[in-house]
C-alpha cells in the first residue's frame, strides 16, 4: 500500500462469501449441481488462489511513466495474443499488431507456418506491414529492401553502396511466436519461456469446446478515450450490471456470478460464470425464473416468423433452463448439421476467461467473444478495444474471418446492424469509461485517490494489479 494513501481497509479474516442467491436466482454453482447433462472439468474445477483487496492507486491509468514502464516490463516481454489463424489466411499475408507504441507483424510465411517480427526496416526503420499488406516477399516501400517470408533478406538495392553490411545479419528481427486453439500469441522477449506456461489452464478448460474449429464471424475495433486497463475492467465482473446494465437484472445474474483464478507464477488466469436466465439477485422481488427464461428464449427465436416464435415460447413454457439449453441445442444442430452436447451452463451462460495480460476467450454457445484491450499509441488515456465473434465451422468448410470494423469514439455499437442484438450492452459500457477517465483526473492530489474494490465481486480486478505489480516490481 502506498504511504501517499489515506484508507480505513481494515484486515479481512471473515470468510469468503462466494455470491448470494435468491429462490428464484441461485447462484452458479447451485445451477451447474441441477444441469441436465454432465459437466465438462472445466465446469468442475474452481479457482486456486483469491487475492485480499488492495487499494490500486488512480494514477496508474494516467502517469506516462507508468505506462513506460508497463511497455518496458509487460508488452516488452509478456505472451499477448494477437490474432487468429485464419485472419492470416494466405501464404504472405499478414496482420499488423499495434501494441502502445511498440509494433509487430504476424507473417503466414507457409502453409503451415507463421512467423512474427519487429514492424521496421533494417535500413531506416519505415513500417513494413500495414492493414491488409500481403505479398510473396516483404519490402520497404521507401527504398525497396526485401526480405523472404522467413526473415531472411532478398533483395538490398544498390548492394555495391553497402560493403559494410553483411547480408546474413541484415534478418528481420524476429519475435517469439506461438499458437494455440487457433489464437496466434507473440512474446517480443528473446529469453520468454514457452507459450505453453503463460496458457496455464486454458488448452484444459477449453479442449472439448475446440476453439480451432471456430471462426471469425464479426470485428469490431472501437477506440476509447480510457487508459486500456479500466476498460479491461469494465469487462471482469458483473457487480456494475444492476445500474450500467439495468434491463437485464430480471434475466441475467449479477451476484450469483461465479469467479476463479489460477496462478501458478508463469501463468495468470481467470473466470467468470455468468448465469442466465434466471433474475438478478437484485431484480424486484416480483421478478421470476420463469419469466427469464421467456425473456432469454425471446432473444434466442428473435430471427423466426412470428407463428414459429410464438410455438416455440409455448412449448418452452415449465420447462426452465434445461428446456432453453436444449432449444439451443437443437438450434445449432440444425444450422450446422451436427450435435452439439454440452451442458446446459456451456449452452445459455456467460463463461469468460482472462489470461494476462490482453486476452479474454469467452467458452460456450451463448456469447461466443474473444475481447482484446491495447494501449494507443503513447496515450495512457486511449486505448484500442476488439471485440471478435467466433462461430463454429459450417459443413461447408472455414469461411473468410470478417474484417475489422472500426468504431470511433463517439459512434456506437448499436447503430452497426450487425451487432444491434448485444450492442446496447456494449454501448452501456464504453459510455462510462470516458467519464471514469475523467474522475480518476479529477482526483489527482486527494490522498484518497484509489480504487477500492470488492472482495469477491472484484478479484479478478485485484488479480489482474495483483500481477502487474510483480510483473513490473517483481
Amino acid at each position: 500500500m502506498s504511504a501517499q494513501f489515506k484508507t480505513n481497509f481494515k484486515k479481512v479474516t471473515s470468510p469468503l462469501i462466494e455470491g448470494v442467491g435468491t429462490q428464484e436466482g441461485p447462484v452458479a454453482r447451485e445451477l451447474m449441481a441441477k444441469d441436465s447433462l454432465p459437466l465438462s472439468e472445466a465446469m468442475k474445477s474452481k479457482g486456486n488462489y483469491m487475492p485480499d483487496p488492495k487499494p490500486i492507486a488512480f494514477s496508474r491509468y494516467i502517469s506516462r511513466e507508468f505506462a513506460a514502464l508497463e511497455r518496458e516490463k509487460v508488452w516488452d516481454k509478456s505472451w499477448q495474443f494477437v490474432c487468429r489463424e485464419e485472419e492470416v489466411p494466405k501464404v504472405g499475408d499478414r496482420y499488423t499488431y499495434d501494441v502502445g507504441t511498440a509494433s509487430y507483424f504476424v507473417v503466414r510465411s507457409a502453409t503451415n507456418e507463421f512467423k512474427a517480427f519487429f514492424n521496421f526496416c533494417r535500413h531506416r526503420g519505415n513500417r513494413l506491414s500495414y492493414e491488409n499488406s500481403r505479398g510473396s516477399s516483404i519490402r520497404c516501400r521507401f527504398h525497396g529492401w526485401e526480405w523472404n517470408l522467413d526473415g531472411s533478406i532478398k533483395h538490398l538495392p544498390h548492394d555495391w553502396d553497402f560493403p559494410h553490411v553483411d547480408k546474413k545479419d541484415y534478418g528481420l528481427v524476429e519475435c517469439k511466436i506461438g499458437t494455440w486453439g487457433g489464437f496466434i500469441f507473440i512474446n517480443p522477449d528473446p529469453e520468454a519461456g514457452p507459450l505453453e506456461k503463460a496458457l496455464g489452464v486454458l488448452p484444459q478448460h477449453f479442449a472439448h469446446w475446440q476453439p480451432e474449429q471456430r471462426f471469425v464471424a464479426l470485428h469490431a475495433r472501437k477506440l476509447v478515450h480510457a487508459n486500456w486497463k479500466l476498460v479491461a475492467e469494465a469487462f471482469f465482473e458483473s457487480y456494475h450490471a444492476p445500474i450500467a446494465h439495468p434491463q437485464s437484472s430480471p434475466f441475467a445474474a449479477d451476484c450469483q456470478v461465479q469467479y476463479d483464478i489460477w496462478d501458478d507464477g508463469d501463468s495468470h488466469i481467470s473466470r467468470l460464470i455468468g448465469p442466465t436466465a434466471i433474475p438478478s439477485g437484485t431484480a424486484p422481488a416480483s421478478a421470476t425464473a420463469e419469466e427469464a427464461v421467456m425473456m432469454v428464449a425471446g432473444f434466442l427465436v428473435g430471427n423466426q416468423s412470428e407463428a414459429e416464435r410464438k410455438a416455440s415460447l409455448e412449448q418452452l413454457k415449465g420447462k426452465g433452463r434445461v428446456g432453453l439449453a436444449a432449444l439451443r441445442r437443437e438450434q445449432l444442430q440444425q444450422q450446422y448439421g451436427r450435435e452439439f452436447n454440452l451442458s446446459d451452463v456451456e449452452m445459455i451462460d456467460s463463461i469468460q476467461y482472462f489470461m494476462f495480460p490482453n486476452f479474454f476467450p469467452w467458452m460456450g454457445e451463448f456469447l461466443p467473444l474473444v475481447y482484446q484491450f491495447l494501449p494507443y499509441g503513447d496515450d495512457p488515456e486511449m486505448c484500442m478495444a476488439h471485440t471478435r465473434l467466433l462461430l463454429p465451422l459450417p459443413a461447408a468448410g472455414r469461411p473468410p474471418a470478417a474484417k475489422p470494423q472500426d468504431i470511433g469514439p463517439d459512434e456506437t455499437f448499436e447503430a452497426i446492424k450487425v451487432w444491434a442484438d448485444i450492442g446496447i450492452v456494449f454501448d452501456q459500457d464504453y459510455i462510462n469509461l470516458p467519464d471514469i477517465q475523467k474522475g480518476l483526473r479529477a482526483a489527482a492530489g486527494s490522498d484518497q485517490a484509489y480504487a477500492t474494490l470488492a472482495r469477491y465481486q472484484e478479484s479478478r480486478i485485484s488479480h489482474f494489479h495483483e500481477t502487474l505489480d510483480k510483473k513490473i516490481y517483481g
